[in-house]
Formats: C-alpha cells, structure tokens, sequence
C-alpha cells in the first residue's frame, strides 16, 4: 500500500538527492584539477624534453614520439575538460529540477521547514568554480595546443 509522503518525509528525500549532486560537483572538480595538473606536469616535462636535447643526440623515434606527446597532452586536456564540465552540468541541471519538483509540491517554502537550498544570488555564486573552471582550462590548452602546431 502506497502511503504519500509528509512534507517532512518529502524534504528529506529531495535534500538528500540535492546534498548527493553536490557531492558529485565536488567530486568532478576534484578530477578536473587533479587531471589538469597531472596533463600540465607531463606537458611541461614533454616541452621541456623537446627543448633541451640538441638534435643530434635524439633519436629519430623518440623525437617523433615526444612531438606525438607534446600534440597529444592538450587534446586529452580538452576532452577531459568537455567530459567532465557535461558530467557537472547533469548534476547542475538535475538539482534545478529537484527544485523546481520541490517547489511545484509545496509552494516557494513549506512553513515549518528550511528553505530547500540558498537563495539563487548565493546558488550562482557557489556555480562559477564548476561552470567556469573547465571552460578556463579547455580555452588554456586550447592556445597550447594552437601554438604548439607547427
């Protein structure tokens, strides 16, 4: 038999699916900037090996292996980025939508019960690391990668 829920029962649910959607933003960001600094490291080292060994001592395999490397590492970067700025805007769009769900039940605010999240000034503050931050990094390797084509 299907009780409905209590208005109580009903926040619960959605807090918890709003409070796991953050936790998934957080969890993307924590990827998106470990990966970028893992790719800006081998970067670095790949641009580095390129540059200080004379001509003559490398050889032809390991040159033409490095310059894959060096063309390779910004490709990998952005599509890092693209993946995982799309997996945080699914979190974002769904906890719009747990919102709006919320609100279409009970109105803007239930009476004895908090607000469901922070006003929405205070909600696009808390998006710009996770909106902006991928995008950030795919224009970054995008210029090295422009200027690493010969």
């Amino acid at each position: 038999m299907n009780t409905p829920l209590t208005p109580l029962e009903y926040y619960n649910l959605i807090r918890g699916r709003i409070e796991h959607e953050d936790n998934l933003v957080v969890q993307r960001l924590t990827w998106l900037v470990g990966s970028q600094s893992f790719l800006f490291t081998a970067y670095a080292i790949a641009s580095n090996g390129l540059m200080s060994q004379p001509a003559q001592q490398v050889s032809a395999h390991f040159g033409e292996q490095l310059e894959l490397l060096f063309q390779l590492i910004p490709v990998v970067a952005m599509l890092t980025c693209v993946l995982i700025y799309i997996s945080i805007l699914a979190a974002v769009i769904t906890t719009a939508k747990l919102r709006r769900g919320y609100r279409s039940r009970f109105g803007p605010e239930e009476d004895a019960l908090p607000p469901i999240m922070t006003t929405a000034p205070t909600r696009l503050f808390g998006l710009v690391a996770p909106l902006f931050l991928p995008l950030m990094f795919t224009g970054i390797w995008f210029i090295l990668w422009m200027h690493g084509q010969h």
